[in-house]
């Protein structure tokens, strides 16, 4: 699976998040990191580049900071420049059909502000309506949107934690699904036990062979259900 993660912040170059991200990402293949401020000519960005440039991807995020409750300036732009009717919907073109997309946005403010009856009254959700809309129409599938909530107050545990969740939202397939995130981490620390010294990946075989134990048995009780499911219906 390849990732475009579009990254739109007007003080990207100052942002301590967007620092902590890139450096997330920056040693998986199968991810491009955009920044659109790098790519627009007089706040214009070049429709037939940028649409060559979607295409090529299965999962496609766009990351900016919760701005009044939408994207900042220059990703709308973006999304007017590029997002033709053609290029979108299903109907017609239809380019992006069946690929993902996702929403990667940061807050200021606490994610419990953001709901019914919170400060801010509305949810995330509500708020990314019309990505999820351009979604539809184009006949994508609209990830879980994932909320980074005031990062600079983060500990160490949880920044790590983030490290992990963001690498997931960008790599797996179905980062929703335990047995999925389970196989994920399985494939994930086998390729960091290669950079290792022989002790340490003698440890390293340890912990896969137990979370690949689980995973095998999580995957034998998956069967089990489904049978008598099976047997139900029957």
């Amino acid at each position: 699976m390849k990732t475009l993660v579009l990254v739109s912040h007007p003080e990207y170059d100052n942002s301590m998040t967007e620092a902590f991200l890139k450096q997330c990402q920056s040693d998986i293949e199968n991810v491009d990191w955009v920044v659109l401020d790098n790519i627009q000519t007089d706040f214009t960005f070049d429709k037939e580049q940028e649409q060559q440039r979607l295409a090529q991807y299965d999962r496609i995020l766009f990351q900016f900071p919760m701005y009044w409750y939408s994207a900042p300036a220059l990703m709308k732009k973006y999304e007017d420049d590029v997002f033709t009717k053609n290029f979108i919907a299903f109907e017609q073109e239809g380019v992006l059909k069946g690929k993902e997309m996702g929403i990667i946005t940061t807050l200021g403010d606490p994610i419990k502000d953001y709901q019914v009856g919170g400060r801010e009254g509305f949810s995330i959700s509500e708020l990314l309506k019309p990505y999820q809309a351009i979604a539809q129409r184009g006949q994508m599938k609209f990830l879980k949107p994932f909320v980074i909530s005031q990062f600079a107050y983060m500990t160490d545990a949880q920044k790590q934690k983030l490290l992990i969740d963001y690498r997931s939202y960008l790599t797996n397939d179905n980062f929703d699904s335990f047995a999925s995130l389970q196989k994920w981490y399985i494939n994930q620390l086998t390729v960091l036990k290669a950079s290792l010294d022989d002790d340490k990946q003698n440890r390293m075989d340890i912990l896969i062979d137990y979370l690949q134990s689980n995973y095998d048995q999580l995957d034998e009780l998956k069967w089990e259900i489904d049978l008598i499911k099976k047997e139900d219906d029957e």
